[in-house]
């Protein structure tokens, strides 16, 4: 009986860090095995806004926008405070720009930079393709892997297990495959209500509204081989869905004008709010909503994003206020727009500790030999709870990890 062709690299995931991880891979000669749990279904990276920093681009220094490493990591510290995942602060921030570069020049996707600074950025960094949407993202990275030459796919494959012994052993319903390096990429545990209860409690019963498993299987994989974990206590929060049509408005609205207001009228945030903050702070207006007011400006500048788009075509947007509210927002120009918003979990931004070359690594901080993790497998960049999340901080990792692991495993398989 012949044996079992061993791969260079199994990727587990076609999200957005698993999709980089094979793309850097494979374009530097690596053969790389990617499976997917469901590749015509839903994803975190589907249900995106379909927006990636990068600091110290060339589309910044384009416009005149000055920004580097060094500023887009200090964000990130001023964001999550003490309990940033240093580990992987400054090596993301330092390949953000190198990601998007890679975006562009090989995965061929259409970049260009939005204007505007998200919320607790000191720049404007943010880097989208044409439609700023997760869906078209998506869509294009899988027509870029389906161009890059070196990737097998395999889809349907629900992975039940991995093992190492001489080689890795990754064990689906139907068949066992191996290779010399695996990456994890399967997602968090957003989904999984038992850690989220012993890890995050304050969101534990918010609608998830990422996609894909998200059951935190890659975790307890990898602890099984010995790893550390880290960051289990921070995550993305959204306080812009829609809770009728689980649509959102995209970028925080508030930081362009709009008004946040209780089931009675009665104001409690405005200006500058985390996004991810926003969450857990919705939910606790009476009945765990809020009415998001806003002018025709805001409304013009929303229709830019992806995600607002899909919100006013779903009727979660309307021209004017519900009936029973007064219309006494003498700050806002006319008309009014107005939106119904809860709070959700979008993923969570715990998981495997790596180290800066995206290796799994164990509680002494030795690496786990041939095994890496990137998106929401990994530890994330964030601070604990939602409000040490930075906008961006998720494909960040993603795109930063991916990209490095890609590099790290051509490099000791002698592929670069």
């Amino acid at each position: 009986m012949p044996k079992s062709k061993v791969f260079d690299a199994i990727v587990i995931g076609a999200g957005a860090a698993g999709l980089m991880a094979a793309l850097s891979a494979a374009h530097r000669g690596v053969q790389v095995l990617l499976l997917e749990w469901n590749l015509a279904g839903s994803s975190n990276l589907l249900v995106s806004g379909g927006l990636f920093a990068g600091a110290g681009t060339r589309w910044q220094k384009e416009a005149g926008i000055e920004d580097d490493a060094a500023a887009f990591a200090r964000d990130i510290r001023a964001k999550g405070g003490a309990s940033v995942y240093e580990p992987l602060v400054d090596a993301a921030a330092r390949r953000s720009a190198d990601a998007v570069h890679f975006l562009a020049d090989v995965a061929g996707l259409p970049v260009h930079l939005m204007k505007i600074a998200a919320p607790g950025h000191c720049a404007p960094r943010m880097h989208a393709t044409p439609a700023e949407s997760g869906r078209e993202l998506h869509a294009l990275l899988r027509a870029a892997l389906a161009r890059m030459p070196g990737i097998e796919v395999v889809d349907n494959a629900e992975v039940l297990a991995l093992e190492r012994q001489e080689t890795f052993s990754v064990k689906t319903r139907t068949k066992t495959y191996k290779a010399g390096a695996v990456l994890l990429a399967s997602g968090g545990f957003a989904a999984n209500r038992e850690l989220l209860a012993e890890f995050i409690p304050e969101v534990a019963g918010a609608r998830h509204i990422g996609a894909g498993p998200n059951d935190g299987r890659a975790i307890a994989w990898g602890r099984a081989l010995g790893a550390a974990v880290a960051q289990m206590s921070g995550y993305q929060g959204q306080g812009h869905v829609n809770p009728g049509t689980g649509t959102r408005l995209g970028m925080s609205l508030p930081t362009l004008g709009a008004i946040l207001v209780d089931r009675d009228g009665k104001r409690f945030a405005q200006g500058e709010v985390n996004p991810s903050a926003l969450a857990a702070l919705v939910l606790a207006q009476p009945g765990g909503v809020a009415l998001e007011v806003f002018d025709e400006r805001v409304h013009n500048l929303a229709l830019r994003q992806g995600p607002y788009r899909e919100a006013l075509a779903a009727g979660a947007v309307i021209k004017g206020l519900p009936w029973g509210f007064e219309d006494a927002f003498p700050e806002l120009g006319r008309p009014l727009y107005s939106s119904w918003v809860t709070g959700a979990l979008a993923h969570t931004q715990g998981g495997l500790a790596v180290n800066e070359n995206a290796q799994v690594v164990r509680p002494d901080g030795s690496a786990i030999e041939g095994l890496y993790a990137a998106g929401g497998s990994a530890a994330g960049l964030a601070g604990g709870g939602g409000d040490g999340y930075l906008p961006g901080n998720g494909f960040a990792q993603s795109f930063a990890l991916g990209l490095i692991a890609g590099e790290r495993i051509a490099l000791l398989r002698g592929r670069a």
